[in-house]
């Protein structure tokens, strides 16, 4: 089923032994679009310390009361390694994380799975325009959050803000942005633009620029955010934009 992300922040995380906390944000790996952790906010348990949640470690979500229970004791998550979340995530702490919790490491599937329909590297960090020798990070980790609200602009110029994701609660694949338009004749209209219509992502400058043309996103069929996203929608979304169906693309 397709969900808002919106929707899911705040969910109740419990582990085996009581309440650990609830969800702050979700980081996703941008080669393949897919969910990896959730952070959770521990709050007065851990006085407000965040951790990652591999969704190796999350049971059936129990969308009813809003809960997704966790393989873990509060203990393991409270001695687990610290991360400084105002920083990206290195490879490396992924990997001492992956050796406390005994986690295998996603990174060799994903690379053998990712999904044809979208491109491999869609992010575009800012331009080093020093030589200082140092070798930076290269991310692949991004933050649903912080990816809120960049704007998002065709050729022909802006569209309008990133206010919400779709994700696919079967594989956590992130499947769409929620867009809302800059049409003056249609307040507060929102459109879905699928993850493969992007062209790319300017980090430094919070811009997320697409393929398509402006007057195509003017007029695409709105998106009611009451109302769940199933596939006669998405039939119809591809069928006006033209594009592939990803269901029915083979890798």
């Amino acid at each position: 089923m397709l969900r808002s992300m919106n929707e899911l922040l705040g969910y109740k995380l419990w582990a085996n032994d009581g309440h650990m906390g609830t969800v702050h944000d979700f980081f996703f790996n941008d080669e393949d679009w897919r969910v990896c952790y959730l952070v959770v906010n521990t709050g007065v348990w851990i006085l407000g310390r965040k951790v990652l949640i591999s969704l190796q470690a999350l049971g059936q979500p129990v969308w009813a009361s809003r809960t997704f229970p966790v393989d873990l004791t509060r203990q393991q998550v409270k001695a687990s390694p610290r991360v400084d979340l105002a920083k990206p995530v290195s490879r490396q702490y992924e990997e001492e994380l992956n050796r406390y919790y005994r986690w295998p490491a996603y990174w060799g599937i994903s690379a053998s799975t990712r999904p044809a329909y979208i491109p491999p590297r869609l992010f575009e960090e800012e331009a080093q325009e020093e030589n200082s020798g140092e070798e930076k990070e290269d991310p692949h980790l991004r933050s649903v959050r912080a990816l809120t609200d960049y704007q998002v602009e065709t050729d022909e110029g802006k569209v309008g803000p990133v206010v919400d994701f779709i994700v696919d609660d079967e594989d956590w694949s992130l499947r769409y942005l929620v867009v809302e338009t800059e049409d003056l004749s249609a307040a507060d209209k929102k459109v879905l633009i699928a993850v493969a219509w992007i062209r790319k992502i300017v980090v430094a400058a919070r811009v997320i620029r697409l393929e398509l043309t402006g007057d195509a996103v003017q007029y695409s069929p709105p998106f009611d955010p009451g109302l769940p996203v199933n596939r006669r929608y998405e039939e119809v979304l591809y069928d006006y934009y033209g594009r592939p169906k990803y269901w029915r693309v083979v890798d």
